[in-house]
């Protein structure tokens, strides 16, 4: 019985000693530091695969008192309520052998309820809202910008323009922000997921995995929530419902991209079917990526497969 606790108690020693590095590493190597800093709720991860959640909760609580000692209670705030909860849930779903669409699932739910809080707790204490700053930042910069053109000789007229795009794109960024944290709770969650799988492997653990990219297959309902997003986006300009049109424009960034990223899936399909080369495939893929037409292409074909099932990937009962 007293092996039985001892090693959990080893371990989470070692790894809460582990999360206080990566702590410590972001926050005063500036190059490596804020990759250092996604990757803090590994350590809680595995411990939660090896021993449950109330040891990787505990390893949270620890490391989190351990950063406010050693450094500032505000970062310790930081790290632990924007990446501790990630770790606790990616590392129960591994334990519960979670599917691999589940578990990323979980993750990026609590991700976003990291994000949630740490903005809540942030305006609490600091007494401002964070979003606003970044609003800020961004103004300040554009006016930056704007005189370096102007210091180049570049004609008032041309500034002025200038100006007034970057500012539409500061505001259409701001309506876009709520897409935005889903999407990066979904990045975070996946790197965690990605690294976390990796380490669980070589100890021996047998962890789920995603199909073949080529094999990848979002579901259909996706193309329905795309066009209730123009629908929306529609009624809200036509009808000037302001939140109805930011709600819609959230809808179609988020279902848009889910599209595209199935429109990849498939182009993969094609190119392992006709054996394209990596030097053809790696030039197509660039010229999807940076270039709006060829994408908007592909989130057609994207959108074409969800509904079609062109691979034959979703089983006859699929769409009952």
């Amino acid at each position: 019985m007293r092996q039985t606790r001892l090693r959990p108690m080893v371990e989470g020693g070692i790894l809460s000693g582990i999360a206080i590095l990566f702590a410590l590493i972001s926050a005063y190597l500036p190059l490596i530091g804020p990759f250092v800093n996604l990757m803090w709720p590994v350590p809680i991860i595995l411990l939660g695969v090896r021993h449950g959640y109330k040891w990787s909760i505990m390893a949270t609580v620890v490391s989190g008192v351990m950063i406010a000692m050693l450094m500032h209670p505000l970062h310790s705030l930081s790290v632990v309520v924007g990446f501790g909860l990630i770790g606790i849930v990616l590392g129960y779903a591994f334990r519960m052998n979670f599917s691999a669409g589940k578990t990323m699932l979980w993750g990026t739910a609590a991700s976003l309820v990291s994000k949630a809080a740490l903005l809540a707790i942030s305006a609490l204490v600091l007494g401002v809202n964070p979003l606003t700053m970044q609003s800020d930042v961004m103004n300040n910069a554009v006016a930056q910008a704007i005189e370096v053109y102007r210091d180049f000789g570049m004609a008032e007229q041309e500034l002025a323009k200038m100006s007034e795009s970057m500012q539409s794109m500061i505001e259409l960024m701001k309506i876009i922000l709520p897409a935005g944290f889903i999407m990066a709770s979904v990045l975070d969650t996946w790197l965690n997921f990605l690294i976390a799988k990796t380490v669980l492997r070589k100890l021996g653990h047998n962890v789920p995995n995603f199909p073949a990219f080529k094999e990848w297959s979002l579901p259909y309902h996706i193309v329905y929530f795309f066009a209730l997003s123009l629908v929306m986006i529609y009624w809200g300009n036509s009808r000037e419902i302001s939140l109805l049109t930011q709600v819609g424009m959230n809808l179609q960034v988020i279902t848009s991209t889910l599209i595209l990223v199935q429109g990849l899936a498939l182009f993969n399909y094609f190119a392992d079917k006709y054996n394209l080369s990596k030097m053809i495939k790696g030039l197509i893929l660039f010229l999807i990526l940076t270039n709006g037409f060829f994408a908007q292409i592909l989130i057609v074909a994207g959108a074409i497969d969800m509904v079609m099932d062109y691979r034959r990937l979703r089983g006859p009962q699929s769409k009952d």
